[in-house]
């Protein structure tokens, strides 16, 4: 695949010839018109063809992270984690673990976010891109019933060390034994231009900020 770094060099080759020529006496070298034209034509009809090539196989720098694909016929599960990340806050994984429950209640709370570690613990850091955090929201559907009701059907968040989520010992239950639980984990800020920016997982900024990890 052609890659930008190619290109670059085969302009900057160009440019280095016709600056030589620019720059050299007169009576050295009679700068030729019909070169220039020529080498400028061979730079444009090359990056023509690496957005063509581009086109037919985007970049794939970014590790697929491992959610599960709904189709017809296969609607989205409850009780699953769905995996994001922030490109301000690289080094956090936000799992968001669905529930439906019509009367909620907190004690089942450790059951739930066990659930989500245990399903990241099993999956294993190579399915994910390089993190340092994982933040874990539980969120339930009961609750979510359009635009109004969408930050409050996020019940609570924590954040958890990746390499202890991603050890076997210790065990899931004690890392949320003495996990900091954040009723308010979730803003859904509606005068942010785009939908990605407006669902923002604050207990993730809340603790980057007390972390010292400056956003990106």
């Amino acid at each position: 695949m052609v890659t930008d770094d190619v290109l670059e060099d085969k302009v900057s080759s160009i440019d280095t010839v016709l600056a030589e020529k620019s720059a050299a006496p007169a009576s050295a070298v009679k700068f030729n018109q019909e070169e220039y034209q020529r080498a400028k034509d061979e730079a444009l009809a090359f990056a023509r063809r690496m957005s063509e090539e581009r086109m037919r196989n985007p970049p794939t720098s970014e590790l697929p992270l491992p959610n599960f694909e709904p189709r017809a016929g296969r609607p989205l599960p409850a009780y699953l984690n769905f995996y994001t990340t922030n490109p301000r806050y690289p080094t956090y994984l936000e799992c968001q673990y669905r529930v439906i429950e019509t009367r909620y209640d907190q004690s089942k709370e450790s059951t739930w976010f066990e659930a989500a570690l245990q399903q990241v613990r099993d999956l294993g850091p190579k399915k994910f891109p390089p993190i340092k955090w994982v933040a874990v929201c539980i969120s339930n559907d009961a609750e979510h019933k359009g635009r109004a009701t969408f930050e409050q059907s996020f019940k609570v968040g924590a954040i958890f060390k990746a390499t202890e989520v991603f050890t076997n010992s210790p065990n899931v239950s004690q890392l949320i034994a003495h996990a900091a639980m954040d009723r308010h984990p979730f803003l859904f800020d509606e005068q942010q231009p785009t939908p990605g920016q407006q669902q923002r997982w604050v207990v993730v900024e809340r603790h980057a900020a007390t972390n010292h990890a400056k956003p990106e």
